[in-house]
């Protein structure tokens, strides 16, 4: 006998419990979702530690793997400090290396704060000892590593010069000698000026609220004094480049008392001149582009 085929109704019935099971699934995956989507965030600190600060650098050591030396600083969010009424006591640090097989020799001094003489003495010691550590690696590794001629010893050697310090501002010129070509040596030159109450450098826009009308004023009173300095060295196509008002030309700037100091890299003011040029500007002349309640206000009279 041919069996009778369900109706729609029956078939419909049958699969009711199939529907019901996967309706529940939808329900339960939207309830879910909807939990999930406005439940509170988990806090995550992608803060890491603050560093601990570093030993004073030693006299003497080895060298480091360090990075390259850069004038970039960037400073830490130091708080000020109190100052003491006297003036910080500066000490000589030095970097004096050889190396074993006599292909180069190093002593570069720099300067460093006698511990306890100033509120941020080990962070601005830490600082310019990393960059002259990092200064003298380079060297070693690269030039220094390399005789020019046969039996010549290469020779890398720094000083340093205190050009302003108070209880609240310090102020170097720093310069060397590189001795590590076929040619003449070349002679080199950094400055660094610190903010004592912060530990921080202090940079030419920390000075100057229109640095653009510093820089012209500096290019101006520079002609007229490297006119006298160079003598028989002036050229003015050379100098005319040379203190054309850009940062460039200017970076090696130092505070003095006077007012701001600026040396010339080797070259850059004269052809023929070896040794490295230096003027002053007069703050008097600056005021009215520095900023008025600056690190240096006080000094400049504002």
């Amino acid at each position: 006998m041919r069996s009778r085929r369900p109706s729609l109704f029956s078939r419909a019935f049958d699969a009711l419990p199939v529907v019901g099971v996967l309706g529940l699934c939808v329900v339960v995956v939207f309830v879910a979702m909807n939990v999930l989507v406005s439940a509170a965030p988990i806090a995550v600190n992608f803060n890491s530690p603050s560093p601990s600060a570093g030993p004073s650098p030693s006299l003497l050591g080895s060298p480091n793997v360090l990075p390259f030396a850069t004038d970039t600083f960037i400073p830490s969010l130091a708080p000020s400090a109190s100052l003491p009424d006297s003036r910080p006591t500066i000490i000589n640090s030095a970097i004096s290396e050889s190396d074993p097989n006599g292909a180069w020799t190093v002593y570069m001094g720099y300067p460093s704060f006698l511990a306890g003489t100033t509120p941020w003495a080990d962070a601005i010691d830490a600082d310019i000892g990393s960059e002259i550590r990092t200064r003298v690696t380079q060297w070693e590794q690269g030039p220094a590593s390399n005789r020019q001629a046969s039996g010549k010893k290469n020779v890398l050697s720094g000083a340093f010069k205190t050009e302003l310090l108070t209880p609240s501002l310090a102020s170097f010129t720093l310069t060397w000698e590189d001795d590590a070509s076929a040619s003449l040596p070349a002679t080199d030159v950094e400055t660094l000026n610190y903010d004592l109450s912060t530990g921080q450098r202090i940079a030419f826009d920390d000075l100057f609220s229109d640095a653009d009308v510093a820089l012209i004023a500096i290019s101006n009173a520079a002609e007229s004094q490297l006119i006298d300095q160079l003598g028989d060295n002036y050229d003015q196509v050379v100098v005319a480049e040379g203190i054309s008002p850009s940062r460039t030309n200017f970076i090696h700037w130092a505070i003095t008392a006077a007012g701001i100091k600026i040396t010339f890299a080797e070259h850059q003011v004269a052809k023929s001149l070896s040794s490295l040029p230096a003027i002053v500007v007069p703050w008097a002349s600056l005021r009215s582009a520095m900023v008025q309640t600056g690190p240096v206000a006080i000094l400049a009279g504002l």
